[in-house]
């Protein structure tokens, strides 16, 4: 019998993990968070944007019920969340799509941070980690199983934006692109569709160390202590509130923080030597979602791409597409 081509391309943040499914004729997507949990039985009752998991006989609870403290601060992508969190990606866009595991034929794209794509064996070493060494495997998601065998498994580096998303558009222009993730803040400029080696870098300035400099403020300032979660929320509100009382005061230093955050992020480009002179500029990533105000005051002439989060996801489908002709 011959297997059905589907492409996935995943991108695993630390923050979020993000897939998107592309056959034929069906097409999905899936969004949750990087959260994993280990626990000890199976049959939790979880809500959307959860999924409980079995994996190597161990259970597994990932996505927006588990605590922030399950946050991975690993810059390793080598490791079982990850693992897991694709697995899961994949089987979940399986699941919305209705096909079987055993009937289609799997192309993945996965992606690692810059700095480890520029290295052959920790490409490969993650190519590998990820297929399971060639062998097939049984993973369940929400009771239901899947037999995979992952033998096709393409890695991608972060940081592309939509470069190959729109590669006739781009083509013969520079494009520097930004993305603000939830670790890192990778950097990369493009000639057309080529990357420049040299521009390649990577810096620790991702949205969850605004995090921490925010918890810390509010700590002396207001001497409350804060939790990853009320963290969470605190970003996104855009102020804190302590027993239904919101501190004004807090908005503005909140502002004033994610201002300078944005700056840390342009000063350490150009220490690597990008002047942003004769280029497009690219923001992409969740965190350019969250310094959208702010970026549009420091560079008002660059692009911060619709839905930012899902942009090098974009672009790893079309890598797939190209070079599987779907």
């Amino acid at each position: 019998m011959l297997k059905e081509t589907v492409l996935i391309a995943v991108d695993c943040g630390k923050y979020a993990t993000k897939a998107i499914l592309k056959s034929k004729d069906k097409h999905a997507i899936t969004v949750f968070r990087t959260k994993m949990q280990e626990v000890e039985k199976v049959g939790i009752d979880v809500n959307p944007g959860s999924y409980e998991v079995t994996y190597n006989k161990k259970a597994y609870l990932l996505g927006e019920s588990v605590n922030e403290i399950y946050s991975s601060f690993d810059l390793t992508k080598k490791i079982d969340l990850h693992k897991i969190c694709i697995y899961t990606a994949i089987t979940d866009l399986l699941h919305i799509t209705n096909l079987q595991a055993e009937n289609v034929k799997i192309h993945l794209a996965v992606n690692i941070p810059i700095s480890a794509y520029k290295d052959s064996t920790t490409k490969q070493d993650y190519k590998d980690f990820i297929e399971n060494n060639g062998e097939p495997f049984l993973f369940s998601l929400n009771g239901n199983p899947y037999y995979l065998h992952l033998t096709d498994v393409t890695v991608v580096f972060e940081g592309v934006g939509i470069i190959y998303e729109e590669m006739e558009q781009l083509n013969g222009k520079h494009t520097a692109v930004i993305d603000i993730g939830g670790l890192n803040t990778t950097y990369c400029t493009f000639s057309g569709i080529n990357p420049i080696f040299d521009s390649m870098t990577v810096s620790n300035l991702g949205i969850n160390i605004l995090k921490g400099k925010i918890g810390k403020m509010i700590n002396e300032r207001f001497g409350v202590t804060v939790t990853p979660n009320d963290l969470e929320r605190i970003l996104q509100n855009g102020y804190f509130s302590n027993a239904g009382k919101v501190y004004d005061e807090s908005k503005e230093l909140i502002e004033q923080m994610k201002a300078q955050h944005f700056r840390e992020i342009v000063e350490f480009a150009k220490s690597r030597d990008y002047t942003f002179n004769n280029v497009d500029i690219h923001f992409v990533g969740g965190g350019s979602y969250m310094l959208s105000d702010t970026i549009q005051k420091e560079f008002p002439h660059a692009r911060i791409v619709v839905n930012p989060q899902i942009a090098n996801l974009k672009s790893f489908l079309r890598i797939l597409e190209v070079k599987h002709g779907l």
